[in-house]
């Protein structure tokens, strides 16, 4: 090491004091949230994202194992190389969907998904994770399931430059944990090939190079950060005091109005929004289930016209056909439904989000199709017994039948005894096709009715699936845009905070000298601006110092458990 590089550390040591000095002397409240947590006894990067990125299934991947169970992924545990130099955490959720829990860890591996690009709560997450650890490293999970995955790296790459400047340099991974778990039962060539193209040996080497044996130094720069995030916060509210207090105004009446303005906003912000949605989700409820009954009746119509037409092999093609016509009513009736929904999440968060970052909605992969299933073939139907006694009472009564119509010829006096044993066949020929043809009516009336019944049943039985999968739909919905509409409403009851404290400070100083009121905050927001730039260029200091130390890579890759 250097001798400027062996200076950092009492630098930073005094950095650190005088940084939090100033911030517990300009705000207390941001002093005590900006206290660094106490570093680990190991290095440990923990693995962060939004719900549904498959952290564990990475964690096991970049572990070389089938499954992980454990959160917190350890040597003494595990006994896996690259868990030799550093730990690997999945944390629980936190009470609050829209953070992460990274505070105390080392660095931060951040998931995102190769389906579409982030969202507005996974960039407004990411952001106040970058406010407390200053390593982030990204993966995009998934890429083997979509051929996009690289439109979608340079969408994330643009988000994350737009809304957390400071990460636009920081490495990018496309991963695939799938591809890792096939090579794990693949020949050796297949399997090398799989473990090359999952991508993970490079996210593990660099993982290897940041974090290893760099605990003390990273958890400075952690601290660092926090110290920095709060004072460009207090930066942030002394400028917003000083707009309030250089606002045209016509005396303290004009503030104390704009203040009751922003405390009305504030207290129907919530209430207003949460009761619109919640009647626009009754409305497409209803909606929604007065389509699929109107389908399904529809359905029941035309299906009964038809078999009252079919003959006997369109009576057998008619369970393909219906199952046909479900399968297509299924993907209108879901269509429908998904067209209704992302209508009004967009009317619902139009004025809370922008139009690119509405949460999307996979309706379709709900299992609508699957309706159409094996439940609509019908059970074979047996051959009633009246059917075939109705054959031999038929040739009984074709018999009686043409003895009466032979009845003249028997009356001619040639051989009548003849005569009647010749004509015995031609009764007996004519009362079994009598029989037969009354049977063949009576069985083709049998199964056009009993597969009027069954159609009956089965669409039945599938307008409950469906509103099973109406209601799953529904209730995804309703969870999936309440968690963003507080997540947005959240952001939006902040900067109402803010104004509104700066509001007040203006009501209270509205008496006095503002001039002087404007100087104080302008002084505040110079300390705290210098302040934050002296930590980001030491932050940058220990950046190129973390870049320039080599780390010795005893496994430079991690082979999959046998």
């Amino acid at each position: 090491m250097t001798a400027s590089g062996r200076d950092v550390p009492a630098e930073v040591a005094r950095t650190r004091e005088a940084l939090t000095t100033l911030l517990a002397r300009l705000d207390p409240d941001a002093a005590a949230r900006a206290a660094a947590p106490p570093p680990p006894a190991r290095p440990t990067v923990v693995l962060a994202g939004a719900p549904a990125r498959g952290r564990r299934e990475l964690l096991a991947a970049l572990l070389g194992l089938d499954e992980v169970t454990v959160g917190h992924a350890t040597h003494d545990d595990l006994g896996v190389p690259l868990l030799e130099e550093l730990d690997l955490v999945v944390p629980a959720r936190g009470p609050d969907p829209g953070s992460w829990p990274v505070d105390g860890a080392t660095a931060a591996l951040v998931l995102a998904d190769a389906a579409a690009p982030l969202g507005a709560e996974e960039l407004d997450a990411l952001a106040r994770a970058a406010g407390r650890v200053d390593t982030v490293v990204f993966a995009l999970t998934r890429t083997e399931a979509h051929r996009g995955w690289r439109t979608v790296l340079e969408a994330d790459r643009a988000l994350v430059a737009e809304h957390v400047p400071r990460l636009t340099g920081a490495p990018w991974f496309p991963v695939s944990a799938e591809l890792a778990r096939r090579a794990g039962t693949a020949t050796p060539e297949a399997a090398e090939a799989l473990r090359r193209r999952s991508g993970l040996a490079a996210l593990q080497r660099e993982l290897h190079r940041l974090v290893a044996r760099r605990r003390r130094m990273l958890a400075e720069a952690n601290a660092l950060r926090l110290l920095a995030a709060g004072l460009d916060g207090v930066a942030a509210r002394a400028e917003a005091t000083r707009s309030a207090l250089r606002a045209p105004a016509d005396g303290v009446g004009d503030l104390a109005r704009r203040r009751d303005e922003l405390l009305a906003a504030r207290a129907a912000l919530r209430r207003d929004h949460h009761t619109r949605w919640r009647a626009d989700l009754a409305a497409a409820r209803v909606a929604a289930a007065d389509d699929l009954a109107a389908r399904v009746r529809a359905l029941g119509t035309a299906m009964r016209g038809r078999i009252d037409d079919a003959d006997r092999p369109g009576l057998a093609a008619m369970p393909r056909e219906l199952a046909g016509e479900v399968e297509t009513l299924a993907a209108a009736v879901v269509e429908g439904l998904g067209t209704r929904l992302r209508a009004l999440v967009a009317a619902t968060l139009a004025d809370l989000v922008p139009a690119g970052e509405l949460p999307s909605l996979r309706v379709a992969d709900l299992g609508a199709t699957d309706v159409a299933g094996s439940g609509l073939v019908p059970p074979p139907r047996t051959r009633p017994a009246e059917d075939r006694l109705l054959v031999v009472a038929g040739a009984s009564g074709g018999l009686g039948l043409s003895r009466l119509a032979l009845l003249p010829l028997l009356a001619v006096p040639i051989a009548p005894v003849a005569l009647g044993a010749a004509l015995v066949p031609v009764s007996v020929g004519l009362g079994l096709g009598a029989a037969g043809w009354v049977a063949r009516a009576r069985r083709l009336a049998a199964d056009r009715a009993h597969l009027r019944q069954w159609t009956a049943e089965a669409l039945a039985e599938v307008r409950g699936d469906l509103d099973r999968v109406l209601a799953d739909a529904l209730i995804t919905t309703e969870r999936e845009v309440t968690l963003a509409l507080d997540a947005a409403l959240e952001h939006r009851a902040r900067d109402l905070d803010d104004a509104l404290a700066a509001a007040e400070r203006a009501v209270r100083h509205a008496g006095a000298d503002r001039t002087a009121a404007d100087r104080v905050a302008a002084h505040t927001a110079t300390e705290a601006r210098e302040g934050r730039d002296r930590a980001e260029t030491l932050l940058r200091r220990l950046a190129a110092l973390r870049d320039r130390v080599d780390v010795p890579e005893p496994h430079p890759r991690i082979e999959p458990a046998t």
